[in-house]
């Protein structure tokens, strides 16, 4: 994929700056299908940007369709199109070469319960934003043992279809990405 690199700088910890400040430009919305992921049963500020199968919004108007036939635009991505150029260059920089995302998933103070993603396909990266301490993301592997991922600013890959994983505890304000694949 050819990038026109812009925005960022290459270096993972400045970039990650960068991007928590254009985040916190956008109106993120909250996930009342994600509410039975939280331990007090609210929605989330978790929103998608990218690619869904929802072809309406709560309001019933329909969505942009995507190049990929069945899938539509997300909210996030029609509101904020430009985000775009900043997920593709922390991807080229950050992420590993062969690695596919189709759609992003951008949480704010976000303790999910102990789950397996739903529709995504193979490895998911994760990366931790913002100014808080601790909030690792905890992994249960196919051999019994745990692993606890430091993310913030260390984007994580693990298949979180296969794996249970959550959050532990944290101070401050939490930001994750989660760089999905949810076509097959």
């Amino acid at each position: 994929m050819l990038v026109e690199l812009l925005k960022l700088t290459g270096n993972l910890d400045c970039d990650c700056e960068i991007l928590l400040g254009e985040i916190k430009k956008m109106k993120l919305h909250k996930a009342t299908n994600r509410k039975t992921l939280t331990a007090e049963g609210k929605a989330p500020t978790s929103d998608v940007y990218g690619l869904t199968k929802w072809h309406r919004y709560s309001n019933l108007q329909s969505r942009e369709k995507s190049e990929y036939p069945g899938w539509y635009i997300t909210k996030l991505k029609t509101q904020y199109p430009e985000f775009q150029l900043f997920l593709d260059e922390f991807s080229y920089y950050h992420l590993p070469e062969d690695f596919i995302w189709t759609s992003v998933v951008i949480n704010k103070n976000f303790k999910c319960l102990r789950h397996k993603d739903a529709a995504n396909v193979g490895v998911s990266w994760i990366v931790g934003l913002g100014d808080y301490q601790d909030g690792e993301t905890i992994v249960e592997n196919k051999n019994g043992t745990t692993t606890f991922h430091r993310i913030k600013h260390n984007p994580t890959g693990f298949n979180g279809s296969e794996l249970y994983h959550y959050v532990a505890p944290w101070q401050g304000e939490r930001w994750t990405l989660v760089f999905y694949n949810n076509l097959n």
